[in-house]
């Protein structure tokens, strides 16, 4: 038995999905559907699939199971909700939606139809990340205190990335959509409480290109995340998380390695292959063939964007700001 799939959107993060299917065990990618004929058709002819203009006549194709939705972000809501009213499991890139009622509708038409929703939080199913969540899981950094996490980076990405109708929001709510995941995943506490500041200092942008925001966690540690992509050339790429606790350490340096101590161990943790995407379509894949819940589910991306929300209302009024269930 394998999994029939379908990707709506031809743009980057598609093509990076498309690299990786083919070593996907029990997965067929049968179509490639984008609104520009000549994407679709660009990334379909390789792997020698059908494509396709129109997301509804890939919904239309009860041969489907699935579909990978890699599309502008305020398509989001409207597309899920389509492909859970036709009965399809659902992969989707974060950020969720651009708003938390867009989201509800997504949560709400999936739990309707009976379809399996995962989010596409990726830096999951990083080793290095995957190395943290054990040691942090298994005590052997005591009590987590304290996390800081910097995402900085720059580059030219598709402008409709930088306005606010399409994009939804900016580096807070492309990167910091990963930030607030990984972050709550790796402590096992829901985020409760942050204090931002974001601005814009590129003109062409009608979103925020650098923030700082401040958190507090459910169980009482405090953390940061900041992110920046102010430039269009590409320079040096900082992904770091710094994790300290009551009895350890951890130092992620993300895509390259983990470097834990305690006073009884020292030792780092370098990666040399490692597909993300390669397991995070495997564990899609696996939740529909085993019938379970996937690891990352609708509710992780809602939450994620709640606090990327509730970091733009405290930007917004330079209060700290209490994120509600």
């Amino acid at each position: 038995m394998s999994v029939k799939l379908g990707v709506l959107g031809a743009g980057i993060i598609a093509k990076s999905f498309m690299e990786a299917a083919p070593d996907v065990p029990d997965l067929e990618v049968a179509v490639i559907c984008d609104l520009v004929e000549a994407s679709a058709r660009a990334l379909a002819k390789p792997y020698g699939i059908a494509w396709e203009r129109d997301y509804r006549a890939v919904l239309e194709d009860e041969s489907l199971d699935a579909v990978y939705i890699a599309l502008p972000h305020h398509l989001h809501e409207e597309v899920a909700v389509a492909s859970a009213g036709a009965g399809k499991h659902i992969l989707l890139e974060k950020p969720m939606a651009n708003s938390l009622e867009e989201a509800d509708r997504i949560l709400d038409a999936q739990k309707q139809a009976g379809v399996k929703l995962m989010l596409g939080f990726t830096h999951r199913f990083h080793a290095e990340l995957e190395t943290a969540k054990r040691l942090i899981d298994a005590g052997e950094l005591g009590q987590v205190t304290l996390a800081v996490d910097i995402m900085t980076t720059g580059g030219q990405i598709p402008e409709w990335f930088w306005q606010k109708e399409q994009a939804g929001g900016g580096v807070l709510h492309v990167n910091g959509a990963h930030s607030f995941d990984r972050l709550r995943w790796l402590l096992g506490s829901e985020i409760v409480e942050v204090f931002a500041y974001a601005e814009t200092y590129d003109a062409r942008k009608t979103v925020e290109d650098s923030t700082v925001v401040a958190i507090r966690f459910e169980n009482g540690a405090m953390g940061t995340t900041v992110h920046n992509w102010v430039v269009d050339f590409a320079l040096p790429f900082k992904c770091d998380l710094d994790l300290y606790g009551t009895g350890g350490t951890i130092r992620i340096d993300t895509w390259n390695a983990l470097e834990f101590s305690n006073a009884r161990h020292s030792w780092v943790q370098r990666r040399e292959r490692d597909d993300t995407f390669q397991k995070e379509i495997g564990e899609f894949v696996g939740a529909i063939l085993q019938d379970r819940e996937p690891c990352v589910t609708g509710e992780d991306g809602r939450r994620s964007l709640a606090c990327v929300h509730a970091a733009y209302e405290s930007a917004r009024t330079g209060k700290p700001v209490r994120i509600n269930d």
